[in-house]
C-alpha cells in the first residue's frame, strides 16, 4: 500500500516477548496513521514472540516500519546463524555452544517455546536478520537501541565487531553525559530503550540535545512510546481479566475481547484516540 509519507513516527521500546505490549502500542498509534519504529529486544522473555514477529511483518509488508537490533536480536541470531566470523546455515536445534548457552540464560526459552515449528523461528530469524538496523533517523530523531552512535555515517563492520567483542550500541547502559555522543546539528534528538526505567528518563548529552529512554522494565504491564510529534507517553495496560477456560485466549484492548485471532487485522484501520502528551523535546 503506498501511503503519502506524511505520518508521525511513534518508537515502541523493548517488548520483551510480552505481545500485550504491541498491541497497545499499536492501538494507540495505529500504523495507517503512524510510522512505527520499534527499539529492538522485541523478543525471549516473554510467550508472544512468535505473535509479536508475525505482526511486525504484516505491518511491514502493508505499511512499512523499522525494526531495530536489540542485544536480544544479536544473541538470537549468534546462536542461530554462529556469531559473526563464525556464520553458518541456520539450525533451530539446541546447540553446545557458547552462542547457544548465552541466548537459554537470557531468555530465549520464552521464543522458542512460542514457535509450533522450527522452519518458522529461522524464517523470522532470516527476516530479522536481513531488516534490522543498528540505528534510524527519521522526523529529525535518532533511533537506536541501548545508546547514540559515535560515528553515524560509517556502519560497523563485522572486522570490527569481532576486534571489540561488543556493539556499544546494543548493549551499553548510559551513566550520565559522558558516554552520551554528539548528535549531527540538524537533529533534534535521541530514542533508545533497553535500560529499564521506573519512569521514562530525559538525559541531555554534551550537544544539549534530549536522550529519551524509555524503557519500562520487563516486568511492566504499562508501556512508554515515543510520539515525534507529541513526546513521550505512558501508555496504561487494562486490569487482567478472569481467566478463560482451557484452552482459549483472552486477549483484552480496550473493551475488545478476541480469541486467538490476532488484533493487527482490527487496530490497523483504527486511529489513535485523543489523549493527552507529555513533552518530549
Amino acid at each position: 500500500m503506498e501511503l503519502h509519507d506524511r505520518r508521525p513516527t511513534v518508537a515502541i521500546p523493548d517488548l520483551n516477548g510480552r505481545y500485550e505490549r504491541l498491541l497497545l502500542a499499536l492501538e494507540y498509534a495505529p500504523p495507517r496513521d503512524h510510522f512505527v519504529v520499534l527499539l529492538g529486544d522485541m523478543i525471549d522473555e516473554g510467550n508472544g514472540t512468535a505473535q509479536i514477529l508475525r505482526d511486525i511483518r504484516q505491518i511491514h509488508a502493508e505499511f512499512g516500519l523499522q525494526v531495530l537490533a536489540g542485544n536480544h536480536e544479536e544473541l538470537m541470531i549468534n546462536a542461530l546463524f554462529g556469531p559473526p566470523g563464525q556464520r553458518h546455515a541456520p539450525d533451530a536445534r539446541p546447540r553446545d555452544t557458547d552462542e547457544w548457552r548465552r541466548w537459554m540464560k537470557n531468555g530465549g526459552q520464552g521464543t522458542l517455546d512460542s514457535y509450533r515449528s522450527k522452519k518458522a523461528l529461522l524464517d523470522d530469524a532470516e527476516w530479522l536478520r536481513g531488516h534490522a538496523k543498528r540505528w534510524f533517523i527519521r522526523d529529525r530523531w535518532l533511533y537506536s537501541h541501548a545508546t547514540r552512535p559515535h560515528v553515524m555515517q560509517r556502519p560497523i563492520t563485522e572486522e570490527q565487531l569481532i576486534a571489540t567483542g561488543v556493539d556499544l550500541l546494543l548493549w551499553d547502559r548510559p551513566g550520565g553525559t559522558s558516554n552520551l555522543y554528539e548528535l549531527r546539528e540538524d537533529l533534534i534528538g535521541s530514542v533508545h530503550g533497553h535500560t529499564p526505567q521506573r519512569v521514562p528518563e530525559r538525559m541531555v548529552g554534551p550537544d544539549k540535545k534530549p536522550a529519551w529512554f524509555i524503557d519500562l522494565g520487563k516486568t511492566a504491564r504499562d508501556i512508554a512510546v515515543h510520539h515525534s510529534e507529541h513526546g513521550v507517553k505512558i501508555l496504561k495496560a487494562e486490569p487482567i481479566a478472569p481467566k478463560t477456560p482451557k484452552g482459549s485466549a483472552n486477549l483484552s484492548l480496550s473493551g475488545v475481547s478476541l480469541g486467538s485471532t490476532s488484533l493487527f487485522g482490527l487496530l490497523k484501520n483504527r486511529r489513535a484516540s485523543n489523549t493527552k502528551t507529555a513533552p518530549g523535546s
